[in-house]
């Protein structure tokens, strides 16, 4: 019984380091991480309406890039911040101001509607973001992503993208990541504090 209690405090004790040295690094990357307001954004939202980095300014904002057609990473990254949103919702966190951003990698499938149709499957509000290959591209220069097309033997279409969730607070200064694969409580924990 002692050695159970042992191994669970030095759990929590690492799972507490691990989150303290990764706000460590985040602060420490924020200071030459471009303002919100700095970062190259021209495209065109699930809507056909064009979308510019000047619209996403004054509140808080967590960014992602990935595609419709993905078969885990995406799907998986939007249902973590789904269940986190949720969760502090319903402990009584305004979670209104939270812009959520989806911006594709995929050019040749990802148009508005393809957008609109799989967004939709998210019970959230979720800004999605596409354009043709150079704004694309420019866009994923700017914010330091990188994302390569990988055809199949059969065909099969798939990208191999960053994965991070990239948080900005309502300053537009760059406030951290949420990395794939992150437990649930630190990502909670991010968006409360990118909320207050």
């Amino acid at each position: 019984m002692l050695l159970t209690i042992v191994v669970g405090v030095l759990f929590a004790g690492l799972c507490a380091g691990v989150f303290w040295l990764s706000e460590r690094q985040a602060q420490k990357m924020g200071a030459g991480f471009p303002q919100l307001q700095e970062q190259t954004l021209s495209l065109t939202d699930q809507y056909g309406v064009r979308r510019s980095t000047e619209d996403f300014l004054g509140a808080p904002l967590a960014i992602f890039f990935g595609y419709t057609y993905c078969p885990d990473v995406c799907p998986m990254t939007l249902s973590v911040l789904q269940i986190a949103i949720d969760e502090l919702y319903e402990d009584g966190i305004d979670v209104s101001g939270l812009q959520l951003v989806f911006v594709t990698v995929d050019f040749e499938r990802d148009t508005p509607e393809q957008l609109a149709g799989y967004l939709s499957l998210f019970d959230m509000p979720v800004t999605g973001l596409t354009g043709d290959a150079a704004a694309l591209k420019a866009v994923q220069k700017s914010f330091g992503i990188y994302a390569s097309r990988v055809e199949g033997s059969e065909g099969v279409v798939l990208w191999d993208h960053s994965s991070a969730v990239y948080l900005y607070d309502r300053d537009g200064a760059f406030s951290g990541t949420i990395v794939f694969e992150e437990p649930a409580d630190f990502v909670r924990q991010k968006l409360e504090r990118l909320l207050r």
